[in-house]
């Protein structure tokens, strides 16, 4: 059992409920003019502890993340060393239940990282009186490794994101742009108290990348946030990894797929050709030869065909502009061709354009 110190109050104001001329205090027999619960001030002190606490303060902190252990539990404070040693103090610091107006005042000295010495001056009313105590104590702080880190540091995980792409390899800027959008979810589950909420590994592969979780909370949140984004599809699998107190425990993976299409894509859409500008939910971009805007539900092209890409743009001029028509000259035959003037192009003539040939087609590209 921990000893603690007990200081009795040291009266500096009187201020007595029951005042009587010279009545013997029914305890010591001595006169008093003032009594407080029927006794004189010396013995009803001696029946009241204003403050107390433990001659030692013990505290656990975690050498990796700075989180604290309370009870059987870590919590992520993300405060000053002598703040925290305030709140240690304050939370083992006892004060009798009949104080009124309470004045904590703690003065910290500190012979080495790990041991800090406290002075607690404690002022409050009790039962009319106003009384001071004066408390020492020391604070020492151990370091223990959280069970965070330490489940991080043993490669712990349980949950897997794999970051993949329909019918294609995704590319380095899209697998760069799935793995920030898990690190923002990690970072908003961390600050909402999901201790678990970290990457144990992250593994590049040809056909894309693997992130390992710690929380499988965190990774069904990162996948959920990924199909609002980015239109992306998952599935979940689960595979039994052992057993907690009878009950099994499963390690789910994510299959997360971005869209088929990407933008720079040039599709066939029945019989027309469209340039996609952004494929999610949600598919837009252009006519190709109208130049007007296109939007499909990405669900309802399955059917389209990529037949191109703006990479394979080649240079060429447009000679002339009417109001519905545009001369250009072939990149390869150097033969004036005219289209439809697309809505996009605003050219008067004599411009360097980019162009997309397909067959017997030239589409004008938006600048």
């Amino acid at each position: 059992m921990q000893a603690s110190i007990q200081s009795k109050p040291i009266i500096t104001n009187h201020n007595m409920i029951n005042t009587m001329n010279n009545v013997p205090c029914p305890v010591c027999g001595r006169p008093t003019e003032h009594h407080i619960d029927g006794r004189c001030r010396e013995c009803f002190l001696k029946t009241v502890t204003l403050a107390s606490i433990p001659l030692v303060i013990r505290t656990n902190i975690c050498p990796m993340c700075g989180s604290v252990k309370k009870g059987k539990h870590w919590e992520d404070l993300d405060i000053e060393i002598e703040d925290l040693i305030h709140g240690v103090i304050e939370q083992a610091l006892k004060i009798d239940t009949q104080a009124r107006d309470v004045s904590i005042s703690i003065s910290i000295t500190n012979s080495n990282p790990s041991i800090y010495r406290a002075h607690i001056t404690v002022t409050a009313g009790i039962k009319g009186v106003k009384a001071e105590s004066q408390l020492n104590t020391e604070v020492r702080i151990s370091k223990e490794t959280c069970d965070a880190c330490s489940r991080m540091a043993g490669g712990y995980y349980e949950a897997v994101v794999q970051i993949r792409a329909e019918g294609r390899f995704p590319d380095e800027h899209e697998q760069q742009q799935m793995v920030e959008l898990v690190d923002e979810v990690v970072e908003r589950q961390n600050q909402r108290g999901d201790r678990l909420a970290f990457i144990t590994n992250a593994q590049e592969l040809p056909e894309g990348t693997d992130i390992y979780l710690g929380s499988n909370s965190t990774a069904r949140q990162a996948v959920r946030l990924a199909v609002e984004r980015f239109g992306c599809r998952y599935s979940e699998s689960p595979t039994l990894s052992g057993k907690k107190d009878g009950k099994d425990i499963y390690r789910i993976t994510y299959s997360l797929r971005l869209p088929r299409l990407v933008p720079g894509d040039i599709i066939k859409v029945g019989k027309d050709t469209v340039l996609v500008n952004r494929s999610a939910k949600m598919t837009t971009g252009i006519y190709l030869e109208s130049g007007l805007e296109f939007s499909e539900h990405t669900d309802r092209l399955k059917d389209a065909k990529k037949v191109a890409d703006v990479d394979e743009a080649e240079n060429a001029v447009a000679v002339s502009v009417e109001p519905d028509a545009v001369q250009v000259m072939h990149p390869s035959t150097f033969r004036q061709v005219t289209i439809i003037k697309p809505a996009h192009f605003t050219g008067t003539g004599g411009e360097d354009v980019k162009v997309i040939l397909m067959e017997d087609n030239i589409f004008i590209l938006p600048s």
